[in-house]
């Protein structure tokens, strides 16, 4: 068979290159109009009171914690299942990350889970919603967060125009992030939002993002580049979630019946697919074989353990040596739940074994199309149905 030629994402034309000449022609670089303009239509497409563009997602959640005074001996609750920055963004504040197991059927933080890892030195809780699919738990998770007086921030990395019962992702926290990275579904090359309804958790942020306030601050302004490609970007996401939408729907459809791979799928609200998912029915080493096969052909099926592998296994938590900011969980002065823990031998079996069984991605970001995924599918079939 032919080597398929699966389009990369993203793909950049006209709108794009004059949005970076006008940037370039007013030779201002950073943070002025076109960053403004960018805020502006941002917090309006997701319905919050306040925007503000920073240099990447990892610098948003750094300050979402920084502004709701987040440090030394706090506790934060966050999945293991996501990438680095939803955690390594605690240790940033010198606080203690701490892991919950997440729900089998949205791989989303489980609530109960989340509840028992709360102690009198929580602080707050970073819940993600992965791969753009959406769960009521957000809602359940911020009932619980309010009960005990604690602030909720959501990382929304994946969550572009993501609504949950009618309510676009991003309004369900006290603070939100969104990341702006060249993967994501607005690509900017490198960037971030930060959303709040707070003027006051709003005007802080402003402050710490630059250089000089009497607070401890940072540089982490977005540039003119990447606002005006976000502004471009922004203007054309709708379509671009609706196609896949789209590709899903024909891909759920497709794999209604196959004894091998099952899609993930929701009763709730309509996924924006980052990526789409799909679970291994029977996980086997053979079945290891089939899926490289596959990827050999040209089709970016990946294993998310590949790449997304469980935080707590992260060595990041799990250093050889004394970091030079020092291991937070190992001070003296420290009295929590994560006294002394080896993180890399907690155990959250539930999305364990979901991630490293189980889980594959796919990339159905436009322009993908049908004939591209029938050819997907019946190649699927082909190498899975050598199993036999």
């Amino acid at each position: 068979m032919k080597k398929i030629n699966w389009p990369v994402w993203p793909q950049y034309g006209r709108k794009e290159k004059l949005a970076i000449d006008k940037v370039l022609a007013s030779n201002q670089l950073f943070a002025a109009k076109q960053v403004k303009l960018f805020e502006k239509k941002f917090s309006k497409f997701i319905d919050s009171k306040f925007a503000l563009g920073v240099g990447n997602a990892t610098q948003g959640l750094h300050l979402a914690l920084a502004a709701l005074n987040v440090g030394e001996n706090h506790e934060v609750i966050t999945t293991p299942f996501s990438w680095i920055s939803s955690a390594s963004c605690i240790l940033m504040q010198n606080a203690i990350p701490v892991f919950a197991d997440c729900d089998e059927k949205t791989l989303s933080l489980d609530p109960v889970e989340v509840k028992k890892k709360f102690s009198n030195r929580t602080k707050a809780i970073i819940y993600v919603h992965p791969f753009g699919y959406p769960s009521n738990n957000i809602s359940k998770v911020y009932k619980i967060a309010k009960k005990y007086q604690i602030n909720l921030i959501e990382d929304a990395s994946h969550a572009h125009g993501l609504k949950i019962n009618g309510k676009y992702a991003g309004n369900f926290s006290d603070i939100s992030v969104f990341s702006l990275h060249q993967r994501k579904a607005i690509p900017v090359g490198d960037g971030g939002v930060v959303a709040t309804k707070s003027k006051n958790l709003y005007e802080k942020i402003r402050r710490l993002r630059s250089f000089g306030d009497k607070d401890l601050s940072y540089n982490y302004r977005m540039t003119e580049f990447a606002a005006s490609l976000g502004c471009v970007r922004l203007e054309r996401l709708n379509k671009d979630n609706e196609i896949r939408i789209k590709n899903a729907e024909y891909l759920i459809k497709l794999f209604k019946n196959n004894d091998y791979l099952q899609p993930l799928e929701l009763n709730t609200s309509k996924p924006v697919y980052y990526k789409f998912l799909l679970k291994i029915k029977n996980p086997s080493k053979i079945m290891d074989k089939s899926i490289f096969e596959i990827q050999k052909k040209g089709i970016p099926l990946l294993k998310i353990r590949k790449g997304w592998n469980l935080l707590h296994r992260h060595p990041h938590f799990n250093p050889r040596i004394n970091l030079a900011r020092g291991i937070p969980w190992k001070k003296p002065e420290y009295k929590g739940q994560m006294k002394n823990v080896i993180y890399k031998k907690l155990k959250f079996p539930k999305i364990e074994y979901i991630v490293d069984k189980q889980l594959l991605e796919l990339d159905i970001s436009p322009p993908v199309n049908k004939n591209l995924l029938t050819k997907f599918y019946n190649l699927v079939s082909k190498e899975f149905n050598k199993i036999n």
